[in-house]
């Protein structure tokens, strides 16, 4: 989006910038229909899965779960350009804080079809696509890795099963979920705590620019601007960008969780630090399919998933407590929640997704 500017397009297009603005208008009119034109074309990939749906029987869990991934597979291969668009919108229209009326169209029609394919009911669009999106943003970054496809196929089997531990669930499959999640940690832990260090300060600043303006806008210049120092000061601490951007990364994440913990002694928690979180891990998810020096640290956000969830935490979301919890259920929890914060950001300042209803309404399946 930061390199979408009419003249270079007009270029790149081989005609002049006259033409350009003559035949689309200014860049927003431009914007809102490259939105619509994707969008017709997502239409008719969801019309061509759920035909092949309709023509199998699928009586299961686990058939379910098979065609949804092959449909979410296909999506990310064959419409990458529509899966990177979307996600790409989403990011832009969260930092403006404005609404983008054909955007908000595309998504409420993605959602429904992702509604049907996972939960063969349309009125949990909203909690489809959050969790698809959401998925999306790593399945694109993740490039093929195995430890990934293995924990992304269990999530989706429990989503589709009621997010909770069945009794038809094969024996070990809480304990196989844990491994894979292990197997995905890295070699180096995280800070823990808030770095206050010059090199720290640095981090955070790096960390307010993904945030609002994405990962592109962070660069030595950039980042020495925002924190007040010389660049080459920046420099030293951060010989690379893709190290800058991680650092950013962890100083959000450090103060998720500090204020995480600050909230639960105070009774609450930091809404604020949150969205900074769920905005800057789907910004990296997808610049990781574009930097593959990210892709390690894409990995270890996605394994992170539902690290901060409990049991207690279901009845926030208006879910019943008495059904078990393990760490698949948090990370389904978990991916949901962020992406539809994000879907919700992207709605503007006069929207917000109601988290509790669509929870609630998915509790009512359940029971």
């Amino acid at each position: 989006m930061a390199e979408l500017t009419l003249r270079p397009l007009a270029a790149r297009a081989g005609t002049t910038l006259a033409r350009v603005t003559q035949e689309m208008g200014q860049k927003e009119a431009l914007i809102e229909e490259l939105v619509a034109t994707a969008a017709r074309e997502d239409e008719a990939f969801h019309r061509e899965w759920l035909a092949r749906l309709a023509s199998l029987t699928v009586s299961g869990v686990q058939m379910r779960a098979l065609v949804v991934e092959a449909a979410l597979d296909d999506w990310i291969n064959r419409k990458r350009h529509l899966a990177c668009l979307m996600i790409e919108m989403v990011q832009e229209y969260g930092r403006r804080n404005e609404r983008c009326p054909n955007l908000e169209a595309w998504l409420g029609d993605a959602g429904g079809f992702w509604a049907e394919m996972l939960f063969d009911d349309p009125r949990y669009g909203m909690l489809a696509m959050g969790y698809i999106l959401d998925e999306t943003g790593f399945s694109l970054g993740a490039g093929g890795d195995a430890r990934y496809i293995l924990l992304r196929g269990m999530c989706l089997r429990r989503l589709i099963s009621g997010i909770f531990p069945g009794a038809g669930e094969e024996a070990g499959w809480s304990a196989n979920v844990e491994q894979i999640i292990a197997m995905l940690r890295p070699e180096e832990s995280e800070p823990t705590e808030l770095d206050t260090s010059k090199r720290g300060t640095i981090a955070a600043e790096a960390g307010r620019l993904i945030v609002a303006r994405g990962v592109e806008a962070v660069t030595h210049r950039s980042v020495a601007a925002a924190a007040s120092v010389p660049a080459s000061t920046v420099a030293y601490h951060f010989g690379s960008r893709d190290e800058m951007v991680v650092a950013g990364l962890h100083a959000i994440v450090t103060r998720f969780r500090h204020g995480l913990r600050a909230g639960a002694d105070q009774g609450q928690a930091s809404t604020n630090s949150f969205h900074d979180l769920a905005k800057a891990t789907s910004i990296i998810a997808l610049a990781a399919s574009r930097h593959p020096g990210l892709r390690p640290y894409a990995l270890d956000m996605r394994r992170r998933r539902g690290e901060n969830m409990d049991r207690d935490g279901l009845h926030a979301f208006g879910l019943p407590t008495d059904r078990g919890f393990d760490r698949c259920t948090a990370q389904v929890l978990s991916i949901a929640v962020f992406g539809m914060a994000v879907l919700g950001m992207a709605q503007g300042p006069s929207e917000g997704v109601p988290l509790g209803d669509v929870f609630t309404q998915l509790a009512e399946k359940l029971h």
